[in-house]
């Protein structure tokens, strides 16, 4: 499902196991931000894989923040299109308590001042450690210009409305709609 949405603002942001400092390299941590008015994009894909005789179902999802419209473009299958003009950076996000943590200014805060407890309110279960996902930083003029954060969870310990629920909160979504064929829907 794909859905449109705005951020009014953006200081803080963080996405990592709730239990990791900031020097953990498999983390993403901005601070400082300052930046009004983002545009986000977000799409939640129940995939399927086939592992040995089992299949394996997650939910893929992929959170687009962006300053405009102009800049990048979250695509069908995954694919991110961006200007040129953007210097991008990949950060891998990795868990080894079975959660992740991601949110936005006091969410951020929440999420680093509870790096003492195990598996905490602000963050989800994952139902597994290793590779989360991860954080492609779009970068113009020494200013950030998109953020795209990417990763899995497992259908049987989620619902797609839980994980958007979850997302829409920590990252102070409004204005949330359904988009449909490049068509939005109410």
């Amino acid at each position: 499902m794909r859905y449109k949405g705005k951020i009014d603002y953006i200081n803080h942001i963080v996405v990592s196991d709730p239990t990791y400092n900031k020097d953990v390299w498999c983390r993403y941590e901005k601070n400082d931000l300052d930046e009004k008015n983002w545009i986000v994009d977000l799409s939640i894909d129940l995939v399927r894989e086939k592992v040995g005789d089992y299949i394996i179902k997650n939910y893929y999802f992929e959170l687009l923040l962006k300053k405009n419209e102009y800049e990048c473009e979250l695509m069908d299958g995954g694919k991110v299109i961006y200007s040129k003009r953007n210097k991008t950076n990949q950060y891998d996000i990795g868990i080894d308590t079975a959660c992740i943590s991601l949110g936005i200014n006091e969410y951020a805060k929440e999420i680093v001042d509870s790096k003492e407890e195990y598996q905490p309110e602000c963050s989800l279960n994952t139902g597994a450690d290793g590779m989360f996902g991860n954080v492609l930083e779009g970068v113009k003029n020494k200013k950030i210009n998109f953020i795209l954060i990417s990763g899995y969870f497992d259908e049987s310990i989620i619902e797609e409305h839980d994980l958007l629920d979850y997302l829409e909160r920590q990252f102070k979504i409004k204005d949330l709609i359904v988009v449909k064929d490049n068509k939005y829907e109410l």
